[in-house]
C-alpha cells in the first residue's frame, strides 16, 4: 500500500489508506479477544481496557508497557513517536502489539493557543470567525 505523498494530498492518502482499513472485528479475531471486550463505534471502535487487563492479566507471556515521559528529540520525536516505533518493531517481530495514544493537544490541531485543559483562543485573523461548536 504505497502511498506517494510528493503526488497525492494528506486528505487522498487518508482516504486511500481507509480503504484498506481493518474492521474492529477483523482485529478482534487477530488479537484474540473476545467479544464483550470490543465497543463498537461506527467503522471503528475501543477496547475494554480494564476488562482485557482482567482476563489477561496473570499471563506470564504478556506485558505492559506505559511510555510517560520521554525529553523529544530536536526533531520533536518523543512518545507518540516511540510508541509507534515499539508497535511497528514488536509486530515486525511477530508479536501480537496494541497501543494507546492519548488525543493529540487542541493548539496545533485547531489553530488556537492553549489545550484542551485551559482557554482556547485563536492564533490569527483568519480563524477569529470559526465557530468551535
Amino acid at each position: 500500500m504505497p502511498y506517494d505523498a510528493d503526488r497525492m494530498s494528506d486528505w487522498q492518502i487518508s482516504e486511500a489508506a481507509e480503504i484498506h482499513m481493518k474492521s474492529i472485528w477483523q482485529l478482534q479475531e487477530e488479537l484474540g479477544l473476545e467479544r464483550d471486550e470490543i465497543i463498537p463505534h461506527g467503522k471503528v471502535g475501543r477496547l475494554g481496557f480494564m476488562k482485557i487487563m482482567s482476563r489477561l492479566g496473570n499471563n506470564k507471556n504478556g506485558k505492559y508497557i506505559n511510555i510517560t515521559a520521554i525529553t523529544p528529540t530536536p526533531l520533536g520525536e518523543g512518545k507518540t513517536t516511540t510508541c509507534i516505533g515499539l508497535l511497528e518493531g514488536l509486530g515486525k517481530r511477530g508479536k501480537r502489539a496494541g497501543g494507546a495514544i492519548r488525543q493529540p493537544s487542541g493548539g496545533p490541531t485547531m489553530n488556537v493557543k492553549g489545550s484542551a485543559a485551559g482557554e482556547a483562543t485563536p492564533r490569527s485573523s483568519r480563524s477569529r470567525n470559526f465557530r468551535w461548536d
